[in-house]
């Protein structure tokens, strides 16, 4: 009897068949990206305004920060290191999250994904032994983060 290939017809399914590996890479690299990005808003701003000008305007690139997740992930899916890397975050119904759902991700994402704290090792930890490949901040939200091709591949119809 030959063994059957089930193909996943949930972004739930998809995300249990992932490989964890690929899944892990992919975000860590994606993550780096993003630090690069966001220490750029820092430290630009400072270095082409001066430091006496740059604090005054700190609020700004801060702004900018707590921006960045909120807005790219929310209404897109995709930072700039999703994008490069090829994930992208999404519902149970593979639909960017939305902003409410960025907003509980970034929350997590401030003690389990602190470049400050550990790194993203408790991200890590939670991935790897989740089934469905997902951080805390992504089961508060309850979204996914996956290849950008395998949903696509989700949503074409089975021949």
């Amino acid at each position: 009897m030959a063994d059957v290939i089930v193909q996943p017809t949930t972004v739930d399914s998809l995300a249990r068949h992932s490989r964890v590996g690929v899944m892990l890479a992919l975000r860590w690299v994606g993550t780096g990206i993003d630090w690069i990005l966001l220490a750029c808003f820092l430290l630009g701003p400072d270095w082409l305004l001066g430091n006496e000008r740059y604090q005054q305007t700190l609020w700004i690139w801060l702004s900018l920060i707590a921006l960045y997740y909120l807005l790219l992930e929310g209404i897109w899916g995709r930072t700039l290191g999703k994008l490069i890397t090829g994930i992208i975050v999404v519902d149970a119904a593979g639909h960017p999250p939305g902003i409410w759902k960025a907003i509980l991700r970034t929350l997590a994402r401030l003690f389990e994904v602190n470049p400050f704290v550990i790194g993203g090792l408790p991200a890590g930890i939670v991935m790897l032994n989740s089934k469905t490949r997902r951080r805390v901040g992504d089961m508060w939200a309850g979204t996914y983060v996956m290849r950008v091709k395998d949903l696509r591949a989700l949503a074409q119809p089975a021949t």
